[in-house]
C-alpha cells in the first residue's frame, strides 16, 4: 500500500515551510469522507496553527523596513553589477595598464561568488571587506578604470543598507504573539499525527481516499527532500589543483584553481566558485610562501589550505 515518504521538517527554511503547510492545509480541506472521518479534530487543529503561521509570514512581508532593506540590497547589487561589468569590459582594453588593472580586480571581485544570493549578514561582510579592498590595495586599478562612480553608489547604498539592518535589530514592531519555532513545532506535531492516521488505514485498505490523500502531498515531499535534505560533504577531501608559481606584481596574488570532488564510486566532479566554496588568501602580496584557502559552502562545509610560491 502507498505510505507518505518521510520528511524531514528542519531542513526546511520557513519560506518552504510555510509553502508545503499551505498545501497540505488545502488537501486536507479537500480530502475524502473516510479520511476526515478518521483524523476527528485534526485538521482544525492544523488549520488554527496555519493560521498562526500566515500571520507570521505576513508580518515579515508588511514589515515596511523588510521592504526597505529589499531595495537597498537591490540597490548594491546593481552597482555590483556595473561595477563587474565595466571590469569584465575593461579587461579587454588594447592598453595593458587598464586590461592589467582589470584582471586584478575581476579575479578580487569574483572570489567573493554570487554575493545577492547569500545571506544579508554574509553580504554586509563581504561588501564591507570589498569596498576596502578598492580603497586600499586595488585604489590604484580602481582609478585607473574609472570605478570612482559606481564605488560611491556602492558605498552609500551599502550605508544605508548597514544603518536598516542595525533597526531591523532593534526594531519594536508588533510581531504576532507565537514565535516562528513555536508554531513550527506545533503544526509538525499534528502533521505526524494525521502522516500515522492516514498511513494506517491506507495499509489496511479500508478506503482508497487514503491513497488519494497520500499522493496529493508525496511528489512535493519528494521535491522538498531534493533540495533541501542533503548530506554536507567537507571540502577538505576536495583536490584543488596545483597553484604554478606566481609572479610578484605589488598587488595581493589571488590566483583560483580548479577544484574537483569525488564522491565514493563516482567520476570527480569540479565544484564551482561562489556556489560550492569561496577562497581567501595569506601572505600573497610579496615574494615567498602565500597560502589560498578553500571554505565550503552549500553542499559542502570546512575549509583546505594549499600554498604557493609567489617569487620575483
Amino acid at each position: 500500500m502507498t505510505q507518505f515518504i518521510s520528511l524531514t521538517f528542519r531542513f526546511l527554511p520557513n519560506a518552504a515551510h510555510f509553502n508545503f503547510c499551505t498545501q497540505v492545509n488545502f488537501t486536507l480541506s479537500n480530502a475524502g469522507a473516510t479520511v476526515l472521518m478518521s483524523l476527528g479534530d485534526l485538521p482544525v487543529q492544523f488549520g488554527q496553527w496555519y493560521e498562526k503561521e500566515t500571520a507570521l509570514m505576513e508580518w515579515i512581508r508588511k514589515s515596511e523596513l523588510t521592504k526597505l532593506i529589499a531595495e537597498a540590497d537591490k540597490r548594491i547589487d546593481r552597482a555590483l553589477v556595473a561595477i563587474s561589468s565595466h571590469v569584465k569590459a575593461e579587461g579587454y582594453s588594447p592598453l595593458p595598464n587598464i586590461s592589467e588593472a582589470a584582471r586584478r580586480v575581476g579575479i578580487m571581485l569574483k572570489n567573493y561568488g554570487y554575493i545577492y544570493q547569500k545571506p544579508y549578514e554574509q553580504q554586509e561582510g563581504d561588501i564591507r571587506t570589498i569596498l576596502m579592498q578598492l580603497s586600499g590595495d586595488y585604489n590604484m586599478d580602481a582609478m585607473v578604470l574609472n570605478l570612482d562612480a559606481w564605488i560611491t553608489e556602492l558605498q552609500t547604498s551599502f550605508t544605508e543598507f548597514q544603518q536598516l539592518l542595525a533597526q531591523r535589530d532593534t526594531r519594536s514592531l508588533q510581531k504576532p504573539k507565537d514565535s516562528f519555532p513555536t508554531v513550527r513545532r506545533g503544526i509538525e506535531k499534528i502533521y505526524h499525527q494525521t502522516v500515522k492516521i492516514v498511513n494506517a488505514g491506507s495499509l489496511l485498505n479500508i478506503s482508497p481516499d487514503y491513497e488519494v490523500f497520500i499522493n496529493k502531498l508525496n511528489p512535493e515531499i519528494n521535491r522538498l527532500n531534493t533540495e533541501f535534505h542533503h548530506t554536507r560533504r567537507n571540502i577538505i577531501d576536495a583536490e584543488p589543483s596545483p597553484i604554478p608559481q606566481q609572479e610578484y606584481t605589488g598587488y595581493p596574488v589571488t590566483p583560483t584553481p580548479d577544484v574537483f570532488y569525488a564522491a565514493p564510486n563516482s567520476d570527480p566532479v569540479k565544484l564551482q566558485l561562489g556556489k560550492d566554496y569561496n577562497l581567501s588568501y595569506k601572505n600573497n602580496k610579496n615574494a615567498g610562501n602565500a597560502q589560498c584557502t578553500l571554505h565550503g559552502k552549500g553542499k559542502y562545509t570546512g575549509r583546505k589550505t594549499v600554498t604557493f610560491i609567489i617569487f620575483r
